[in-house]
């Protein structure tokens, strides 16, 4: 699968939403028909606007491909090493990185995806580079971002596209012009980014 992140994931086709349908039913309480076609369109609209906004896949853990050249942002020399920022904030293992036809043995992969070759020079802007990398969030590590669309598809459909207020019995509701135009699955609003910026992936050059 080729990703809008500049990299291939080589063990999925698809990938999955980060929050089920019974999972939404846990954070919403029951309150809402978790099996309607809405729920399930909200949850990949927001599942995707999150993922493009950390700028990779952030989960299930996948078998990943970074095939760049040397002039790559992401690839700079340092002395006598390469430093590599993989598309990743959760990286837990690199299976190998060739350069060219060159199989480099001696390098170390932080956590963040920061990737540093030892003792290795590029010998044009023209290499290339390859890395075979897993990368991705456990299940057990997913609770603020499943809340995060839990919240998100709350949202989209507490408030029913271009009503502004309702009555019924006697009692209206006028909406909130901020939570109207702010009632997308996707519409990440600023404390909704304070949440995910631990896993955007960063430049660190």
């Amino acid at each position: 699968m080729i990703t809008n992140w500049g990299y291939t994931i080589t063990d999925a086709d698809t990938l999955a939403d980060m929050l089920t349908a019974e999972e939404f039913n846990a954070f919403s309480g029951g309150k809402y028909d978790s099996d309607s076609e809405q729920v399930a369109r909200e949850i990949s609209a927001a599942s995707a606007a999150i993922r493009n906004f950390v700028g990779w896949h952030l989960y299930p853990a996948a078998a990943c491909r970074l095939h760049t050249y040397a002039r790559d942002r992401r690839i700079t020399q340092v002395g006598n090493d390469i430093m590599i920022q993989l598309p990743a904030r959760c990286v837990t293992e690199v299976a190998s990185v060739m350069i060219g036809n060159f199989e480099c043995e001696k390098f170390f992969c932080e956590q963040n995806g920061l990737l540093r070759l030892f003792d290795i020079r590029l010998s044009s802007r023209s290499e290339t580079i390859t890395v075979e990398y897993v990368a991705g969030l456990d299940t057990s590590m997913m609770a603020p971002i499943q809340e995060l669309i839990a919240h998100r598809v709350t949202h989209a459909i507490a408030v029913p596209a271009g009503i502004t207020s309702e009555a019924s019995g006697g009692v209206s509701v006028t909406y909130n012009a901020n939570w109207i135009n702010n009632s997308r699955a996707t519409a990440l609003v600023a404390d909704n980014r304070e949440v995910l910026i631990p896993y955007k992936v960063q430049g660190v050059f």
